[in-house]
């Protein structure tokens, strides 16, 4: 094991001794939920380094012949690109880190993508958020993804279905058979990474270090993973309104839908709305934004596929954020607009058979509450 020197004021330096754990969730896993960094992102991808989020910890894994909870992944990440991160934590006395690891943490993987949606993902993350006092709206803006919360759950779901992941052994120190396997499996496959990060801990008078070191990717590894991906990237479904219009017309027999929404988008247009257009690669999306009213957030998505998803839970930051949220309730209330439950504290969906029969009643709430805020530049 290397050295580790702690140089004090006066120049001089002092060795700081290596500490094995013996509590893994006290020593380790507590050190990660508190720590996410220690997962080296730079090291994992140099050219956009990975910003993490947690979904869970202690995430379930269904059993396949029950389908019932059988096992727990010690913490279900993802990064900025919605890509799945399961971690397993082990501590180095554990005579199970070592090569049986990778296999047991394979069947956790292998169950997970066929019983996990993008749905029990969104609401799991939820609960993470709220129990950390904060929303899962400002959790996924924090990793500057680009993605609405709706998209981004939805591209963690289909790359789980794709098979493109991470898998990362959380280590204090790795066991040279394990690393090995790793390095070996990490050039065989082509969606899946396998990783050590050896996280070391070191203490001196009372002062703990720790240094994350990551194992499993040679350069070697990373080219042979870039060709691989080179040709099978998916390309996001909606940039603007020709190409969201194409992807929707496909799945609306009778056009319909598409008229509905054609008519809501032009409205939202008439009224100098931002549209941000969601980076789904199944189904396009766009959402309107004020930003004088709210600067992040969309009142409501529109998908291709015709759901209509309220965002009003976002609408709560500020006074005017509020009483424009208020105003809209209230036109649509006054019209007898079938608001969904929980509208208030989560994203509820509305299919198209609620709300394109009634697309006029939203036109109408936008346009008195939209100009009533003056954030259309009319007062």
């Amino acid at each position: 094991m290397k050295n580790v020197y702690l140089i004090k004021q006066d120049g001089t330096s002092e060795a700081m001794s290596p500490v094995f754990t013996r509590d893994e969730s006290k020593d380790l896993q507590n050190i990660l939920k508190n720590n996410l960094d220690l997962l080296p992102g730079d090291q994992i991808e140099p050219d956009a380094p990975c910003r993490w989020m947690m979904i869970k910890r202690e995430m379930p894994v269904p059993d396949p012949g029950t389908g019932s909870d059988r096992w727990n992944v010690d913490f279900l990440l993802v990064d900025q690109n919605a890509k799945p991160t399961f971690v397993e934590c082990k501590r180095y006395l554990d005579t199970r880190a070592r090569r049986e690891v990778i296999g047991q943490v394979i069947e956790y993987v292998a169950n997970a993508r066929h019983y996990w949606s993008g749905e029990d993902l969104r609401a799991h993350a939820d609960s993470t958020a709220k129990a950390d006092g904060t929303t899962i709206e400002d959790m996924v803006d924090g990793l500057k993804s680009g993605f609405s919360v709706t998209d981004f759950f939805n591209e963690v779901e289909q790359h789980l279905r794709d098979g493109e992941l991470r898998i990362v052994f959380f280590l204090e120190q790795a066991p040279d058979e394990l690393k090995r396997s790793v390095e070996f499996l990490n050039g065989q496959m082509r969606t899946v990474d396998i990783l050590i990060v050896e996280a070391r801990q070191f203490i001196a008078n009372g002062l703990k270090v720790v240094a994350p070191t990551l194992f499993g990717f040679t350069e070697r590894i990373r080219e042979i993973k870039r060709d691989r991906h080179s040709d099978g990237k998916r390309k996001v479904v909606a940039i603007d309104w020709e190409s969201f219009e194409a992807d929707a017309r496909v799945r609306d027999s009778d056009n319909k839908v598409v008229t509905a929404i054609q008519e809501l988008y032009d409205a939202c247009k008439n009224l100098n709305a931002d549209i941000a257009w969601g980076r789904g690669t199944t189904v396009g999306s766009f959402g309107p934004k004020w930003p004088s009213i709210h600067s992040g957030a969309s009142l409501f998505s529109v998908f291709a596929d015709g759901r209509l998803e309220l965002h009003f839970s976002a609408f709560d930051k500020s006074e005017k954020a509020l009483a424009f949220r208020a105003a809209v309730v209230g036109k649509l209330r006054a019209t007898g607009f079938p608001l969904p439950d929980k509208w208030e504290s989560g994203w509820p969906n509305l299919k198209p058979d609620a709300w394109v029969p009634k697309v006029g009643l939203i036109i109408s709430a936008l346009q008195d509450s939209v100009s009533a805020s003056g954030a259309n530049g009319l007062s």
